[in-house]
């Protein structure tokens, strides 16, 4: 209905049949401006094509951010005897802060400015405000966070795993105490002395064991006297 106003408006304006512009032009949220527009005038600017009286194309040259703030902008050299233009912008708007230069009319529910005017000069600005989108930034440190702990739980798993193995690969050649032993030395580093009363094994019979497996080659002893250390081998 309101383009059909409009239609009538300028049907009844003096010289229609001169210089025009009319047609529809989209705005993004991230600035850039879109034109499906019919002009006897070329727009010179980078991303817009003109043939047989038709201006198509995307540009980001005509929009500008200060703060929180969006600014669409159209000055154009000349005068048109028509201009009849929609402009849609960005659906997630939030408000419109200042229109200024040629007369329009504002739907703000449809997010939509008819600039309506004849004999002018085609100066155009309308500043907005757009409602933020959604910031990923936290889930995908979050999914970031999951999949590192999740490596690293497989990475454990997979340590364990091996570790079991050689424990059952070895079980046939070893004693139970001894295989205490091996696996107190599977989590950790003890030093000889240490080790002995954390298993309480006897002193005699834990020489014997740990001889024993330096032999099979499953541990070595560093270090010298008192602070000698086993570990795995």
């Amino acid at each position: 209905m309101k383009k059909l106003l409009c239609l009538l408006i300028l049907m009844f304006i003096p010289g229609v049949l001169g210089q025009y512009i009319s047609g529809d032009i989209y705005i993004d949220d991230s600035g850039f401006v879109d034109f499906d527009v019919n002009s006897d005038k070329e727009i010179e600017l980078s991303g817009l094509n003109f043939e047989n009286n038709k201006i198509m194309g995307t540009t980001g040259l005509l929009t500008k951010k200060e703060g929180g703030s969006w600014t669409f902008f159209l000055h154009l050299d000349g005068e048109y005897e028509t201009i009849f233009l929609e402009i849609h912008l960005p659906k997630n708007l939030k408000l419109i802060e200042d229109v200024e230069g040629v007369s329009s009319i504002i739907d703000i529910d449809e997010k939509i400015v008819t600039i309506v005017d004849y004999d002018r000069k085609l100066d155009f600005e309308i500043t907005y405000q757009i409602k933020p989108g959604r910031d990923y930034t936290s889930i995908i440190g979050i999914i970031t966070g999951l999949l590192l702990l999740y490596l690293l739980y497989s990475f454990k798993k997979k340590k364990k795993k091996k570790g079991d193995d050689r424990l059952e690969h070895i079980m046939p050649l070893i004693n139970d105490n001894e295989k205490k032993i091996i696996e107190a030395l599977m989590k950790r580093t003890y030093r000889q002395k240490e080790l002995r009363k954390r298993l309480e094994i006897p002193k005699a019979s834990y020489s014997r064991y740990v001889h024993n497996l330096e032999k099979k080659k499953l541990i070595v002893r560093i270090g010298e006297g008192k602070n000698k250390i086993l570990k795995l081998k």
